[in-house]
């Protein structure tokens, strides 16, 4: 009796576990983990177009130019600039499993503005100054 429900629990076990890991790595796929320093920047002028009325309109380049600002030899940290139409963002973190981005933006343009603040894993951004020039 007992080594049929072994056998029993063995083959449901068989035939969930293949479909659970399955569906765990579609939902992965399909939800992949935000990463890098492009997150950090998209969530912060994200945050800042909703959030400051007196940037609305104001658009961001199609196309960035990235530079590494890491300085050579130092592995423990990440710092990244963007350059685009009148934008600076740089974007700096630890390197670590689920990183927090420190940004530092700078625009000039039709408004003047600086901002600087932090974007989590979840993308929560967290401002921490503001100023318009």
């Amino acid at each position: 009796m007992n080594m049929k429900l072994g056998i029993v629990l063995a083959l449901a076990f068989a035939g969930v576990f293949p479909a659970a890991s399955i569906y765990a790595w579609q939902s992965r796929e399909a939800n992949p983990m935000p990463e890098g320093s492009e997150f950090g920047r998209d969530a912060a002028i994200d945050y800042i177009l909703l959030y400051h009325g007196e940037l609305r309109g104001l658009g961001t380049p199609s196309i960035w130019q990235e530079r590494n600002l890491t300085p050579e030899g130092l592995v423990g940290s990440n710092v990244v600039e963007f350059t685009g139409v009148g934008w600076t963002v740089k974007v700096s973190n630890a390197v670590v499993l689920e990183p927090v981005y420190t940004v530092e933006i700078e625009f000039v343009g039709d408004v003047d503005f600086q901002w600087r603040g932090t974007v989590d894993q979840d993308g929560n951004v967290v401002e921490l100054e503001f100023t318009v020039d």
